[in-house]
């Protein structure tokens, strides 16, 4: 089953690259982490409009969904509120479309 964990961070004010620059390390280190089994991609996406705004997106390929996040999602968002808000969430794809 395909699920989506999604970690959104708006940094305090001032922190937005200190916030960026410790995402891209935490990427880093969890892309030579091989204790992720079922982790598909790791993505980072910053706000168009909102400066120090992000979204972290960890998708996943597992028999169940971790209903309360993967332990890479926890330590993750544990480690983002230092910066400020945190929001954690598990997505469960419903349908897929294929196409390109």
């Amino acid at each position: 089953m395909k699920w989506l964990e999604m970690i959104k961070v708006q940094a305090s004010s001032g922190q937005t690259i200190t916030t960026k620059n410790e995402l891209i390390a935490l990427v880093s280190d969890i892309q030579k982490n091989l204790d992720y089994p079922g982790l598909l991609e790791f993505t980072i996406y910053c706000h168009a409009l909102v400066p120090g705004a992000f979204s972290i997106h960890l998708s996943w390929n597992s028999p169940y969904p971790q209903i309360r996040g993967s332990v890479a999602g926890l330590t993750l968002a544990q480690t983002m509120k230092v910066f400020g808000l945190v929001d954690h969430s598990v997505w469960m794809e419903t349908t897929q479309k294929k196409g390109g």
